[in-house]
């Protein structure tokens, strides 16, 4: 069994020893806590009801708020930072640290006056952004008076003559000029709403020019500017550019700031550590001089777990392990522990659920069909071959993140089947070599439908005998045989059934399938209905659980996909094989190779994803439907942040 078996602790110890505790135990990584403080447990709980809740640190705001900073650094400096390549950005260029190493780090760094710096060009970029801004809006609203060809400063000096700049709406512009006869009127820019005008007019008649102009709603426009308009607006245009250069000086400085930035994201680690060990005392009961700490851990880890108690305490602390009780078992988390071929398929698994800690973890029994099926839909040599010799490579080579190395991981395992199902078909990118396989898809199409009809019967028999030993093992033997071997029975019996009449099996054969049919129905009803009160209600329930059977051909159906996927993978293929090779003359030299990689590449993709599509559903709807149910809580351990380092163990 893959779900590793684990004990709840109690731990009680001094105060004085927490932090220290805590700081050992986030580098361990292998235990989980429980949250006493929970007010359903405190109810339930006479002894705990008498302790006092834990608290975090009064420090811990000072350590949120460089938290922040650090985030807020980093945040603001990865806008600039040089974009990585594809090859860069799934490699892992952590550093691997313990938490007291990170800790050492960044207590000799001088991060807080790399904060500042970083925070002053921050504002300072701000504030050429802003001035920027500022600027595109004078200059929009200079815009339409830049073909007013005298300053603004000019007319402010006219002695004799009255000036009126400004706007009014366009549908007023003939009436206007025609009633002011004794002013001169310059119309300087029109747009689809007004007309924006220069009115000159004597000093004595400015008073009854103005009154006038207002009957049209006109706008008076209002400038602290001197000069004209055009000159006003390339002065203005020359500001931005300069500012824009020393915006561009700026982020190239800050693109240099690398290693700044690595410092900035240990001390982003560090504080989000010193945060979390004081919110983990939200989980704890303390007394005076005492704290109370429960969880959960591994068993194989108990040991090493006891050991780091007695490092930082030493004989000043009390604790205890306990076996998992019944009634905890949908508390307790759970951790798998696989091979690597295994482990690979857990993504599979946590996708669907986590399973419950008294389940058998589903992954090992789902790799081989998983595998199975997967290189039977995509099922092309080529493709294959092209699969394992990247990943392969790639895991070789490269330091890459774990996430990444568990996708290619996963890749190199499923290129295997591929490869193998290929070289069955003959299909090596569709039809390009001339190799013939043990099938044809596209002649020997009921053979293959054949073959995944009896992998699909594999699996659902498969599933209904890891159900009926799970039950067997639970000490449930009696629900084993009437809720699943009374299908085990029914459906071998219509199998026998089915081989009397299409192959002409002997009649005591045929006798013996009709009995079973007729036991193992039986037996369906039976347990169909046995838990209902009435007897009526027992026989329909199990009538209807019988019915249940048409779902079973369903399931058989759905496998046919197995056939679809790698007959219409192998001909779209087949098909730009084709295509291609209708090219002639010169060009074709290029672009034929060009066109074979670029389509290939997207049948490939294509295939790939409808092979993890369908291979899922497969195992999802088809097979953990027989035996899994899932529900559990995955194993979550107080740990370092990992985010821009890799964890060492102490």
């Amino acid at each position: 069994m893959a779900i590793v078996k684990m004990n709840k602790f109690t731990l009680v110890t001094f105060e004085s020893h927490k932090k220290e505790l805590l700081r050992k135990l986030q580098g361990f990584s292998k235990v989980e806590f429980i949250n006493l403080q929970d007010e359903e447990k405190l109810e339930k709980n006479e002894v705990l009801k008498e302790l006092s809740k834990d608290e975090v640190d009064s420090n811990n705001s000072e350590y949120e708020e460089n938290l922040s900073k650090a985030k807020s650094s980093l945040d603001f400096l990865n806008g600039y930072m040089p974009k990585k390549s594809l090859l860069q950005s799934i490699q892992d260029d952590r550093q691997s640290l313990s938490v007291e190493e990170l800790e050492e780090l960044v207590e000799k760094s001088n991060w807080t006056a790399i904060y500042e710096k970083i925070k002053g060009k921050e504002e300072q970029l701000h504030d050429f952004e802003n001035s920027i801004v500022k600027l595109q809006g004078e200059i929009e609203i200079l815009k339409p008076w830049e073909a007013l060809d005298c300053s603004f400063e000019n007319l402010d000096e006219l002695n004799k003559t009255a000036y009126f700049i400004g706007s009014i709406a366009k549908q007023y512009e003939e009436e206007l000029s025609s009633n002011l006869n004794e002013a001169y009127v310059e119309v300087v820019s029109r747009n689809s709403n007004d007309t924006n005008v220069l009115i000159l007019v004597e000093k004595s008649k400015a008073d009854e020019t103005l009154a006038l102009i207002r009957n049209y709603g006109f706008s008076a426009f209002k400038t602290d500017h001197k000069d004209v308009p055009q000159k006003i607006i390339m002065n203005l245009s020359a500001k931005i550019e300069d500012i824009k250069t020393k915006i561009f000086l700026m982020k190239e400085e800050l693109a240099s700031y690398e290693e700044d930035v690595k410092v900035m994201q240990l001390v982003y680690d560090y504080y989000f550590n010193k945060v979390s060990r004081e919110k983990a005392s939200t989980n704890f009961l303390k007394t005076n001089n005492t704290v109370a700490i429960q969880g959960w851990c591994a068993c194989e880890d108990n040991e090493a777990f006891e050991a780091i108690c007695k490092e930082v305490a030493g004989d000043e602390y009390y604790m205890t392990f306990e076996d998992v009780k019944e009634d905890e078992v949908e508390e307790v988390p759970v951790k798998l522990k696989n091979s690597k071929l295994v482990s690979a398929f857990e993504s599979v698994t946590s996708m669907y659920s986590t399973p419950r800690y008294d389940e058998w973890d589903p992954t090992p029994f789902l790799t081989p069909f998983y595998l199975l099926f997967f290189g039977m839909m995509v099922a092309d040599a080529g493709y294959g071959l092209t699969m394992m010799i990247i990943c392969a490579l790639a895991l070789k080579l490269l330091n890459l993140k774990k996430e990444t190395a568990d996708f290619l991981r996963f890749g190199l395992f499923v290129s295997i089947p591929t490869v193998i199902f290929g070289m069955i078909y003959g299909s090596y990118f569709g039809d390009i070599l001339p190799i013939p396989g043990l099938l044809v898809p596209t002649r020997d199409v009921v053979t293959i439908l054949a073959i995944s009809i009896v992998f699909g019967v594999v699996q659902i028999f498969a599933g209904l005998i890891i159900k009926f030993s799970y039950l067997c093992k639970m000490g449930k033997a009696f629900d084993a045989i009437v809720d699943v071997g009374s299908w085990i029975i029914e459906l071998v019996s219509i199998g026998i059934f089915a081989g009397c009449i299409l192959l002409g099996w002997p009649a005591v054969v045929k006798y013996i399938a009709i009995a079973g049919m007729a036991i193992g129905a039986l037996l369906i009803i039976y347990s169909g209905g046995r838990n209902e009160k009435t007897k009526g209600a027992q026989i329909g329930q199990g009538l209807y659980n019988l019915y249940n059977i048409t779902g079973y051909v369903g399931d058989l159906v759905s496998y046919s996909r197995l056939m679809a996927l790698g007959l219409s993978g192998g001909c779209i293929a087949s098909a730009f094989n084709m295509l291609i090779t209708q090219m002639h003359g010169w060009y074709a030299i290029v672009v034929i190779p060009l066109l074979f990689v670029l389509i290939h590449i997207f049948n490939l993709g294509l295939s790939l994803l409808g092979a993890y599509v369908h291979t899922a559903r497969l195992q999802y709807v088809e097979y953990f439907g027989k035996f899994y149910e899932g529900g559990g809580k995955e194993f979550k351990p107080f740990t370092a942040s990992e985010k821009y380092m890799n964890l060492k163990e102490n």
